[in-house]
């Protein structure tokens, strides 16, 4: 597992994690906003309470990530793997995630704020809602 220090990584504005397999990554506390990280692999990764505002996540395998308290805003999760993501408290206003798979996600008390077009077809199954409620389907 790639570990880098706490509260000292800044790695924004970076193209150079288009595909890169970062599983178990921690990224706590990091600020890795505006990086292109599409087709990643970032199961497992530790972004709590990471700024991850208008990063490129599409496509990417965010199964059973920890991405807690972490500020999303403006972020691409367009087919995004959630499966097991915790979101718990996080910032996921404006933020794209057309077909995203949020099956067993954990959103309570996450901050969203988006229009229906912006996570068309989107699946939920299990998926723990902002207020605690479960909610299975499609939006």
């Amino acid at each position: 597992m790639v570990q880098l220090p706490e509260n000292s990584c800044n790695i924004e504005g970076s193209d150079e994690l288009y595909r890169a397999n970062l599983s178990g990554i921690n990224l706590s506390n990091s600020s890795v906003g505006e990086i292109f990280m599409e087709g990643s692999n970032l199961s497992g990764a530790n972004f709590k309470g990471a700024q991850l505002g208008q990063t490129c996540l599409r496509n990417t395998n965010l199964r059973g990530a920890d991405l807690t308290s972490a500020d999303l805003r403006y972020a691409n999760l367009d087919g995004a793997d959630l499966t097991d993501a915790k979101l718990t408290n996080a910032c996921l206003r404006n933020v794209v995630m057309r077909g995203a798979n949020l099956t067993d996600a954990d959103l309570t008390g996450a901050e969203i704020e988006f229009i229906q077009e912006m996570v068309k077809d989107s699946i939920f199954c299990r998926t723990i809602m902002p207020d605690g409620s479960i909610y299975n389907g499609t939006i």
